[in-house]
């Protein structure tokens, strides 16, 4: 899609990048009314890509911007993630224990995520503008000025209170704002192979890894009657034919007996850049997704982390635009999201290790070693709340009310709908006090009552608590919430 006459001179939010993660900011932006433009330099989305699972905690986000049911019903739930040696169990991580209503991670292609979220942002009553590119950004105090252009070479200038880079490794909005991106590339080649398949392996896992005497393979159905493997090859190894692909199931997966490939539908190879953005703000410039972070696809946390990244980010921006917050609200983006991708980074980094052994010795130690961790239900249960997000939390900070520790608050029936405040009051407290302090608040907040007793939880847009008191205290949260967004 080239400029039009529609496309504004001025905005409030300029989202570079439409893919998962720049759809699911405009979709946030959208929902929270906050005036925006969304360019990509594609003519549409990519048929092609590496990430394949949405998992627990995403799933729980992309609720409240209307796009977790499709996802859902367009998908394969699978409720344990395997790791196997041929046909033995080594280790078995059920998602099904979880405290959450989508207990599974999704195998779905990146391309029917970016689908979703495409069709239900244009629900919303937003136009991507594609072929459409960023050539150069600069700081115009208070926001930026970006020169972009068309397909047909047209070059303007729109002026943007915030940018949004969600342009991808290669992003030029971090390039123009100077920002490093330290890192480097694993000295490991992988194969990626989509393909049909006579499958007689399992059908209930998101994904299987097998462990075998011969190497890492992968196999993870996906809908469409299609099967994704994935293997570790060699450096000198040419595009997947058939006859790879199948040499894969017969000697690391669960034999000849398992599955038999009929066509590959499509096959490459790749190596795994692990880098992280020196900072993810600079300005009213920020970084989300990949252009952020980039890591190994091991474990599927890549565009988990960045859906995440948008919706942090999106609630605070449409704080401070209406006036209820503070700009220092923003600098609680970086503060909060370059941590946890940080933490991925590790996460998946050792996983990959764990997965890429080729030592015949490092292979049956490893192998061991899972076989006998796979029966302590504390581990099962840490891998699981790890795979599914879950673990995630932000600090918390000192102030007039006692703020919760950032942990992720699950969801409930009655919670604030879209992107917005709930407070959960315990029996104790004085309901009708705190609807009237809510009602006064400048803040839209949904009260709900807690089924037990304890604390007051104020939870924020992106469902994490941000501030707790006694339930004598609980008609004061709302008052401290105005504090607390206001605070410099």
């Amino acid at each position: 899609m080239s400029l039009s006459p529609e496309l504004p001179r001025t905005t409030d939010v300029l989202v570079v990048g439409a893919g998962p993660v720049g759809l699911t900011m405009g979709c946030a932006l959208r929902t929270l009314g906050i005036d925006h433009v969304v360019i990509d330099r594609a003519t549409g989305p990519a048929p092609h890509s590496r990430a394949s699972a949405v998992h627990v905690r995403t799933l729980e986000s992309l609720a409240a911007i209307g796009v977790a049911d499709e996802l859902v019903a367009r998908s394969i739930p699978g409720r344990t993630f395997t790791v196997r040696d041929a046909e033995k169990v080594l280790l078995s991580i059920p998602f099904a224990e979880l405290d959450t209503p989508y207990p599974y991670a999704l195998s779905i292609p990146q391309m029917t995520t970016e689908d979703v979220l495409a069709a239900r942002y244009a629900e919303l009553g937003g136009v991507v503008h594609r072929s459409t590119s960023l050539l150069d950004l600069r700081e115009t105090f208070p926001g930026s000025t970006a020169s972009i252009v068309d397909s047909s070479g047209v070059v303007r200038a729109i002026d943007a209170r915030y940018v949004i880079g969600a342009d991808g490794i290669h992003s030029v909005v971090r390039d123009r704002i100077g920002v490093g991106f330290p890192g480097g590339q694993r000295p490991q080649t992988f194969m990626l192979a989509e393909v049909t398949m006579d499958w007689h392996g399992p059908e209930d896992e998101v994904v299987t890894f097998y462990f075998s005497p011969r190497g890492l393979g992968a196999v993870a159905k996906i809908p469409g009657d299609l099967y994704r493997v994935v293997a570790l090859v060699g450096d000198d190894a040419g595009v997947p034919t058939r006859e790879d692909v199948q040499e894969v199931i017969d000697t690391r997966g669960p034999g000849a007996a398992g599955g038999r490939v009929r066509e590959v539908k499509m096959a490459s190879n790749w190596r795994v850049h692990e880098r992280l953005a020196d900072t993810f703000a600079k300005g009213p410039v920020f970084l989300v997704g990949d252009a952020g972070h980039v890591h190994s696809p091991v474990g599927g946390q890549g565009l988990n982390t960045g859906v995440q990244d948008a919706l942090n980010l999106a609630w605070k921006l449409g704080a401070v635009l209406d006036g209820t917050a503070s700009p220092a609200l923003l600098d609680t983006y970086d503060a909060e999201r370059r941590p946890v991708a940080a933490g991925v980074l590790g996460f998946t980094g050792t996983l990959t290790e764990i997965s890429t052994q080729t030592l015949p010795s490092s292979i049956g130690l490893r192998n061991d070693v899972l076989d006998s961790v796979s029966a302590l239900p504390a581990f099962r249960s840490w891998l699981a709340t790890r795979l599914a997000g879950l673990h995630v939390g932000y600090p918390g900070e000192d102030g007039p009310h006692q703020p919760g520790p950032g942990r992720r608050v699950a969801p409930r029936r009655g919670m604030a709908p879209g992107i917005g405040w709930t407070l959960v009051i315990p029996p104790a407290a004085d309901a009708v006090a705190v609807k009237e302090a809510a009602e006064a608040s400048a803040t839209p907040i949904t009260v709900l009552p807690a089924d037990d007793a304890g604390h007051a939880t104020l939870v924020r847009p992106d469902g994490y608590v941000a501030l707790t008191a006694d339930a004598a205290d609980a008609a004061t949260l709302p008052a401290g919430l105005a504090a607390w967004l206001r605070r410099s």
